[in-house]
């Protein structure tokens, strides 16, 4: 512990009496040079500290202060000052900081004669949540002072519990009670989903200042026949709070009702819109201006009546993130006339709300829709051209087809990410329509006109533009379609040929030969990677040497790779001389850089336990990276005596190797680690391998 002299003393008291703020918030960080006795007083004296920051180191501290009733008394003292009302929400915010240590101090604040204090105890058993404090929330709700009535029925519709629904039921039926206790006490149970009935409320629902909490109630309980009819006549009163708490119940009523019965109570309440001409326009209005709950109910609601007039707010609502989802579903949910009165409404449309409107075209099937989708592709907006691209897609509408190649080729111009994102989406766009057509899914010609259209594309386009190509024969070519990658093969850009490489992976493998051994020559790095990973795919066992000539590459990078692909598909060759001579390949890689040797362990991963003879010797490679992979291996794949190979390093001079080596020892119960665990931890100083090391003690001793 930091001894403190007088001088120490001094400065903490001298800023904490400085004008400025952040001097005075250093003083209460260092509030131990006080003697204990002051500490808590002057903490509790800062709660009240103009600047917040301040405030809330007091706070802190205090909640840290280990002597919790002194704390607590002093605290509750500080909710009766009347002058400061900062001081006083500070101390809530530190009692319930406390936790359930300061609920009998609590209980007994709840009976001080000063009834700010007991409204501010009972907040704090609010934040708190003590069942503990149930039964004197009850008592209270018969308190002199109605706020702290009021407050006592918030609090219990905190906590919860049987007891507490059954008396803020009394309560809110209490016709002697104050309103303000009434409506606290119906919202808490709101709060609660308590499950009441209509017959429960008494005459909540005839008095106009607390109907709207007694509609907010309706809606948990399922054979409540009378709630469905007051809730339909709630929808048509003048009250703005009540026709939201029943459109809010209404709601509710639906997410717990089978189909059947939710299809039924839809069509009762379409029908209460169309009686009650104002509704559908009332709701609307409001939906620009509420807050975010209200505003989920609102589109909600007006998704359920598939009314024209609710289709473009709903989704200019969309604008909001936290709303964009729930737009989109109430709007599919529409219909048949989403399409049209959003298409009407096109060109008052932002560009936001068009895209949207994609998005959602996305989703519906109808013809307008459609061709909306394809005019869009040439709308003046990026966003909205990709989100069509993406819904055409989505919907593998044929008609596109010509329409997103001229797209792709307009796109080449835009260098930036909108142009790249748009291209992506154009890409798969043709990749979903032309892969509907070669699975029978949508006209058997379209795949032949997309690779016919592609190809006459080719001829002086753009580099992105031959990548674009690329890319979706990759993904949809055919093998007649050989003579086409192989000229991308020979393009000027090195990723139109990675690409080309990785599109022939989906011909004939009797046909990619050739190509294949032209791309492992190629200049690029990052296409000679491809041509090994293309190489394996074949799992043309003819192909091994070429591999075998890649991992002795001049780039790690393609040496990595190719020594990862060999040994996974040749470490297990049922021929014995290739079997040989890819363990040779393995035996040269562990000795490479770290790439190389990391692709080892990656290809034994792939084969199991058999290969662990070819990564344990990669446990005395200086790397951290690559000896910590290696222990994870051994650790999920060798036996026994392969495992006593990690025991050293629980010594080893890097942290991250002896957290790895400790957790594999004690996973697998390797009890010989003991001893070299126990000595580790007397030079251990890292805390956190520390910690592993204890465990594992415990783990390996029980």
């Amino acid at each position: 512990m930091k001894h403190f002299d007088e001088r120490d003393r001094e400065s903490v008291l001298r800023d904490l009496e400085s004008l400025d703020e952040e001097v005075r918030r250093l003083a209460v960080e260092r509030i131990e040079a006080l003697s204990a006795s002051d500490v808590v007083p002057i903490l509790v004296d800062r709660i009240g500290d103009h600047s917040w920051r301040v405030r809330k180191a007091a706070v802190e501290r205090l909640v840290a202060w280990p002597d919790t009733d002194a704390a607590a008394s002093a605290l509750i003292t500080a909710l009766g000052d009347g002058e400061n009302p900062g001081r006083r929400n500070a101390a809530v915010e530190a009692l319930i900081h406390h936790g359930s240590s300061v609920v009998p101090h609590l209980i007994a604040a709840i009976e001080h004669e000063d009834e700010d204090v007991r409204k501010f105890a009972v907040d704090a058993m609010a934040g708190i949540g003590d069942d503990r404090t149930v039964e004197v929330l009850v008592a209270h709700l018969e308190d002199s002072d109605a706020n702290v009535r009021a407050a006592a029925a918030d609090a219990l519709g905190a906590i919860g519990g049987t007891e507490a629904v059954r008396a803020l039921c009394a309560a809110a039926t209490d016709e002697s009670q104050d309103h303000l206790v009434r409506f606290s006490a119906l919202y808490a149970l709101a709060a609660l989903e308590a499950p009441i009935r209509v017959r429960d409320l008494g005459g909540v629902l005839a008095d106009p200042m607390l109907q709207a909490g007694g509609l907010a109630l309706l809606g948990c309980v399922d054979d409540d026949a009378e709630a469905l009819d007051v809730l339909l006549k709630g929808l048509s009163t003048g009250s703005k709070a009540c026709r939201e708490a029943a459109q809010s119940s209404l709601l509710r009523l639906l997410s717990h009702a089978d189909d059947a019965r939710a299809e039924r109570v839809v069509e009762k309440i379409r029908s209460a819109a169309e009686e009650s001409p104002d509704l559908v326009e009332s709701t609307i209005e409001r939906l620009e201006g509420a807050d975010l709950p209200t505003k989920l109910t609102l589109v909600q609601f007006l998704g359920l009546l598939r009314d024209a007039r609710c289709v473009v707010p709903v989704l200019n609502s969309g604008r909001d993130e936290a709303l964009s989802e729930v737009s989109l579903a109430a709007l599919e949910s529409m219909g048949e006339v989403v399409e049209e009165a959003i298409d009407a409404a096109w060109g008052e449309l932002d560009a936001d709300a068009r895209r949207d409107a994609c998005r959602l075209f996305g989703k519906t099937c109808g013809g307008r829709s459609a061709a909306r989708l394809v005019a869009s592709l040439e709308d003046p907006a990026a966003i909205v051209r990709t989100a069509a691209a993406s819904s055409l897609g989505q919907r593998a509408i044929g008609e596109a087809l010509a329409p997103l190649i001229h797209r792709l080729e307009e796109s080449a111009l835009d260098d930036d990410l909108e142009g790249e994102e748009e291209r992506a989406a154009v890409t798969g766009a043709l990749v979903a329509i032309a892969g509907a057509s070669a699975e029978g899914k949508a006209d058997p010609a379209l795949a032949e006109r997309a690779i016919e259209m592609l190809n006459a594309l080719l001829k002086g386009a753009a580099d992105n533009v031959r990548l674009a190509v690329a890319s979706v024969l990759g993904r949809i070519g055919r093998p007649q379609d050989l003579h086409i990658v192989t000229l991308l093969l020979k393009d000027a850009s090195a990723e139109v040929r990675r690409a080309a490489v990785q599109a022939l992976s989906r011909l004939d493998p009797g046909s990619m030969v050739e190509p294949l051994r032209l791309a492992i020559a190629d200049e690029s790095p990052d296409v000679r990677i491809a041509a090994a990973i293309a190489l394996g795919a074949s799992g043309r066992g003819e192909l091994f040497a070429d591999l075998q000539c890649l991992s002795s590459d001049e780039d790690a990078r393609v040496r990595a790779t190719a020594v990862q692909v060999l040994g996974e598909c040749f470490l297990g060759a049922e021929d014995p001389e290739r079997r040989a001579a890819a363990m040779a390949v393995m035996h040269l890689a562990r000795d490479d850089e770290a790439p190389v040797a990391l692709a080892v362990i990656e290809a034994a991963r792939a084969i199991g336990a058999s290969a662990a003879t070819h990564v344990t010797p990669l446990l005395r490679r200086r790397e951290p990276e690559v000896v910590r992979e290696a222990v994870r291996y051994l650790g999920a794949h060798a036996d026994g005596q392969d495992l006593d190979a990690v025991v050293p390093l629980v010594a080893h001079p890097d942290w991250s190797v002896r957290a790895e080596a400790i957790q594999v020892l004690a996973k697998r119960s390797v009890r010989k680690a003991l001893p070299a665990i126990l000595r580790s931890l007397e030079l251990e100083q890292d805390e956190y391998v520390r910690s592993l090391a204890l465990r594992a003690l415990d783990r390996l001793e029980g």
